[in-house]
């Protein structure tokens, strides 16, 4: 494993249309209409476990957005950082972490960094519909623990 230099921890805040917009999009009654790219989508039934004390990694997207619908009512977390940084301006103090009641879907907008919902407990049942021209084409991986020698730690 390798040696962590810094922990940085992010408190986990309520999950509002206005404070996620940075990120994606909060699909309420007032908001359903989603901008969508042409080309391909997918569906699929994904089982999400709980959030892990610590946050090691994260990724994003450039050719698609992420639309998860929770499916069994579960209150759920949401880890996310601005898409205008790079691996190498990754700042880890700018993640932000929501707390999803359960009956909120939303979408991780394309090249937002965050890590697969998870679940406050228990385990997380979410319909997963992935939207874009290039779907899957290229994924960015960082690993915060060694690329930046820091790791996240949850305020709950």
């Amino acid at each position: 494993m390798t040696e962590v230099a810094r922990r940085v921890t992010i408190r986990v805040e309520p999950l509002t249309a206005e404070a996620y917009a940075p990120f994606g999009t909060l699909v309420t009654p007032e908001r359903q209409l989603l901008w969508i790219d042409p080309g391909q989508y997918t569906a699929r039934l994904m089982t999400l476990e709980p959030l892990a004390k610590e946050i090691r990694h994260v990724n994003r997207h450039p050719d698609h957005i992420q639309l998860f619908v929770p499916s069994n009512d579960r209150p759920f977390y949401l880890v996310v950082a601005p898409a205008e940084m790079t691996a190498a301006s990754f700042d880890p103090a700018r993640i932000r972490i929501f707390l999803n009641d359960g009956t909120q879907s939303i979408t991780f907008g394309k090249n937002v960094w965050h890590i697969a919902p998870r679940a406050v407990d228990g385990e997380l049942t979410v319909v997963v519909n992935v939207q874009g021209s290039r779907q899957f084409e290229f994924q960015e991986d960082l690993d915060m623990s060694k690329v930046l020698g820091t790791v996240i730690e949850v305020a709950r």
